[in-house]
């Protein structure tokens, strides 16, 4: 009984802390990568692409601002940004489905311009390049190539 105790007591310690480092719709994760914006980290940027998830749709203050911040860091951190999409930490189906629904005005091709320059498996690529160019067009705007 005392081992069960003990495990039990490790267990709930351990979801603890996690879920304080690292949890979903994190508002605070997001304001992070916007103050360091010029300075990102690999950790401030994985801790951030973490949030993402579909619980996060009705939270209207997270979604909004999350998206415009997701944008901002493929401009000013691409590099980054695919380093921690390729680590495979992070769901990459919610974060393409924000690139191809962005909240914001955005010019595409400067974000498209960025990506394909940026040194990244080019299957992962492919995928970001692809949902640019159908953000685009349901938008009214063409990307050259």
């Amino acid at each position: 009984m005392k081992v069960f105790l003990t495990i039990l007591t490790l267990l709930t310690f351990l979801t603890a802390f996690a879920d304080k480092n690292c949890k979903k719709c994190d508002l605070e994760k997001v304001k992070i990568v916007y103050d360091h914006m010029d300075s990102l980290t690999f950790k401030m940027v994985s801790e951030f692409l973490y949030t993402f998830d579909t619980l996060c749709i009705s939270n209207a203050e997270y979604s909004e601002w999350s998206n415009v911040i997701l944008f901002k860091v493929i401009e000013h951190s691409p590099s980054i940004y695919f380093q921690v999409v390729a680590n495979g930490q992070v769901n990459n189906k919610i974060l393409l489905n924000q690139i191809e629904n962005p909240i914001m005005e955005i010019d595409f091709q400067i974000i498209y311009n960025k990506i394909k320059e940026t040194k990244v498996q080019p299957d992962i690529k492919t995928e970001y390049l692809n949902a640019l160019i159908s953000a685009a067009n349901y938008r009214g705007q063409k990307i050259k190539k």
